[in-house]
């Protein structure tokens, strides 16, 4: 893990934890300097030297010329987000799906076999099938907690996709053994950690080659802005930052600002989402009119002991749970809630929930949702960080209707 640096205003630390690097990350203060950073919205920069413009372009120097390719705040976004992970370097554009796109063709470049893990984010699955594969691509989903499938599955791939925390039934495949399967057969891994941020999992130090999040989830954490990053080595992000500058996808000043503002407290946010997670998972086990729930850190998970190696600090704030009587009865749910709303995100706050069948899932067949155990009663639950005994008061009132 790269050594986190701080300037002589917070003294020579070495190597601090992940809470104080999370509210530390991505600059230095001297004296004088703005507390909290200043918002640079400028499309370019003046210059009166040629040679320092060259330079400066040429990334011999440091420096910004043209908001497309660099900016004060999203430098500093990329650089807090690399930190925390561990990585050399980071790269931040408009929106989740835009890095992990961008840096899909960083590590794919030409058209090979990309093997993802079957529970997959459904705008992450459209990608694939409706922009990859017509590129030439071979998209492969495959049970990666099978480790023999993933074993199978990864000869003679180009790449293989995975999520931390499976979007929208939670499950959490053994990434340290993906990643040895993975070396072994010299394929590159990129995994999509937006489920548990760099706070309760970093995955390059479990041997992925690169990690993408959907920033506006929990490391910006109040709902209010869209970013992607994405974070590996210099060379694999310096290629998809090259692809973001081209194609348009750097992310804008003003949402860098609010990520960084909101990365600060990720820490103390996580704590919270995962205790409520899995005090609402265990009371929702002995409500009637609830099926099943999924949460890693059930016991009765199937994920459970591989979670608890992984995620040892908690799983955040994603479960999920099917409730009796399908459609209906979840509708007839969420007209009782008093503190819940629905809401097609996650990571905020505030406790939402999301129905997968028309939101994250909707690109699905009826067939495919079920193969997946996505069922007409599925429920996605982004537990907030409101007191955990109104929250499950207020599901056990709507339930019970």
């Amino acid at each position: 893990m790269r050594t986190f640096g701080v300037s002589r205003a917070f003294g020579d630390v070495p190597a601090v934890k992940p809470p104080s690097r999370a509210v530390h990350a991505g600059r230095e203060l001297g004296a004088r300097s703005p507390l909290a950073p200043d918002l640079s919205t400028a499309a370019v920069h003046v210059y009166t030297d040629l040679d320092d413009y060259d330079a400066v372009a040429k990334g011999e120097r440091p420096g910004h010329y043209y908001g497309r390719n660099s900016n004060s705040n999203r430098e500093m976004l990329e650089k807090a987000v690399a930190e925390l992970e561990g990585a050399e370097a980071g790269l931040a554009t408009g929106s989740g799906m835009s890095a992990l796109h961008a840096t899909i063709l960083a590590l794919a470049p030409r058209p090979a076999t990309i093997v993802a893990t079957r529970e997959l984010y459904g705008g992450t699955m459209a990608l694939l099938r409706q922009d990859f594969e017509p590129a030439g691509y071979e998209v492969h989903f495959v049970d990666l907690a099978d480790l023999d499938a993933a074993r199978r599955a990864l000869a003679g791939a180009g790449l293989v996709l995975a999520e931390t925390i499976t979007n929208p039934l939670c499950r959490v495949p053994d990434l340290e053994a993906i990643a040895a399967i993975a070396h072994e057969r010299g394929v590159p891994f990129l995994v999509d950690n937006t489920f548990a941020s760099p706070i309760l999992c970093r995955p390059l130090e479990l041997g992925a080659t690169a990690v993408m999040h959907s920033v506006t989830k929990y490391i910006g954490g109040h709902s209010d802005l869209l970013a992607g990053v994405a974070v590996g080595s210099a060379t694999a992000i310096g290629a998809a930052r090259a692809r973001s500058v081209r194609t348009g996808t750097p992310l804008g000043p003003f949402d860098a600002w609010l990520a960084l503002r909101g990365l600060r407290t990720l820490d103390v946010r996580m704590r919270r989402h995962s205790e409520n997670s899995i005090a609402l998972a265990r009371a929702m086990q002995k409500m009637d009119g609830v099926a099943r729930v999924h949460h890693p850190l059930l016991e009765d998970s199937p994920s459970f002991p591989v979670a608890s190696r992984l995620l040892p600090h908690g799983a955040g704030g994603m479960m999920a749970f099917d409730l009796e009587g399908g459609r209906d009865a979840v509708q007839r749910m969420m007209l009782r809630f008093k503190l819940v709303a629905f809401a097609a995100s996650l990571g905020g706050v505030e406790t939402t929930i999301s129905y997968p069948e028309i939101t994250s899932h909707r690109s699905l067949t009826p067939q495919e949702r079920a193969e997946l155990g996505v069922t007409p009663g599925t429920v996605r639950v982004s537990v907030g960080i409101e007191d955990a005994d109104d929250i499950v008061t207020d599901f056990a009132q709507a339930i019970s209707a």
